[in-house]
């Protein structure tokens, strides 16, 4: 598990967020133009807003993408929910520690993927914050 760093920006959009939501956020994560809020399993509906209310306003105030994650102690529901819209046919962890997710057609394993792999290296990134992995792959 790695540690992160905490910036005022981040701290600044975790005080946001939960005054907007009350909803208490477990971590954030910044990349470009998208803010990942990780939040708990069961205040995922609160957290969205009926009709994504709140998510919608986030976006709005915060002028960037904003996705709402639910965490999840099992390593493949937590990735599951990483990838969500997109379905996978299966996700499984090997001994090696290595994620393998099952995409359930080509276009679903390119936006697992993403341009220049950066869906898969967030995917990664956050979650080997919370859990013990050596790598993830994406098999069709």
């Amino acid at each position: 598990m790695k540690s992160k760093k905490i910036t005022q920006e981040l701290i600044g959009y975790i005080h946001f967020f939960e005054k907007i939501t009350r909803v208490h956020v477990k971590d954030c994560f910044l990349y470009e133009e998208e803010v990942i809020f990780i939040v708990d399993g069961k205040m995922l509906g609160k957290a969205v807003g009926k009709q994504g209310v709140n998510a919608k306003r986030l976006a709005q105030n915060l002028r960037k993408r904003v996705k709402i994650v639910a965490f999840d102690d099992d390593v493949t529901k937590f990735v599951q929910n990483l990838i969500y819209p997109v379905k996978s046919s299966n996700i499984y962890k090997g001994e090696d520690n290595i994620i393998t997710i099952k995409a359930s057609d080509y276009q679903s394993r390119a936006l697992i993927i993403g341009r220049d792999s950066k869906n898969l290296k967030v995917c990664k990134e956050i979650v080997s914050c919370y859990f013990e992995i050596q790598d993830i792959k994406v098999s069709s």
